[in-house]
């Protein structure tokens, strides 16, 4: 059965060899298009089209300021360790965009003089119940086993059961499952084509920890990005 390990800070995210900050507000960056139902005030993830190179942006150190430190959500599984990001650290960055970095189904990158494998979870390429994506992914995938909680980890809070009629609140964002994984008002992108339709890609929250999503592979949005997933080498 697999186990929460706890939380680490380790590497940063950097543009042009300089850390950018650790997304204090890790939801949608943009709310002229699109809001949660309650009030927020803009996320402040990393914006990829500001500098639309990913030669310019990398996973570098540890830095001493821990403003600046990324930070994981270490489980346990199968023998294996993988630290999956607690948050979305990239926001209008499409899945062409992490394709050709390397970051879909496996990158190598040194973090303090240790190799990892960089990439995304797998997410499902299909919905769960045709066409309610608050009921997960299907088949059995990582976003579902850890975030969504269908494996019972061992140590992880539970998200609690939503519906397309459930409104988000205030007390969503609080809620000891979203402070963990920040999946509210954040889409994140997954490894999976979707099933029905070549140019659509799979990715998963927002509306719910549990929420199966499909955008088009090339589109950057300002709600969909990146949340990278650390295996040791």
């Amino acid at each position: 059965m697999p186990r929460f390990l706890g939380q680490v800070s380790l590497g940063c995210l950097t543009l042009d060899e300089i850390a950018c900050p650790r997304p204090a507000r890790p939801w949608l960056i943009d709310l002229s298009l699109l809001k949660p139902v309650f009030p927020l005030i803009p996320g402040d993830i990393a914006d990829f089209e500001a500098a639309p190179d990913f030669g310019r942006w990398a996973l570098g150190d540890t830095p001493s300021n821990e403003a600046l430190q990324l930070r994981w959500n270490v489980i346990e599984d199968n023998g294996r360790q993988l630290l999956a990001s607690d948050r979305m650290i990239m926001a209008r960055v499409s899945w062409d965009d992490l394709n050709a970095a390397g970051y879909v189904t496996g990158r190598q990158v040194v973090i303090d003089g240790r190799s990892y494998t960089c990439r995304l979870l797998t997410g499902g390429n299909d919905f769960r119940i045709a066409e309610d994506g608050y009921q997960g992914g299907s088949p059995v995938n990582e976003w579902d086993r850890y975030i969504g909680r269908d494996a019972n980890v061992i140590g992880l809070p539970a998200p609690n059961p939503r519906s397309p009629s459930s409104e988000l609140t205030e007390e969503d964002l609080a809620s000891p499952h979203n402070q963990l994984w920040n999946w509210l008002g954040a889409v994140s992108w997954t490894q999976e084509p979707y099933l029905h339709r070549a140019t659509a890609r799979c990715c998963r929250g927002y509306h719910s920890a549990k929420f199966f999503y499909l955008n088009t592979q090339s589109h950057r949005h300002e709600d969909i990005g990146w949340r990278p997933v650390l295996e040791a080498i």
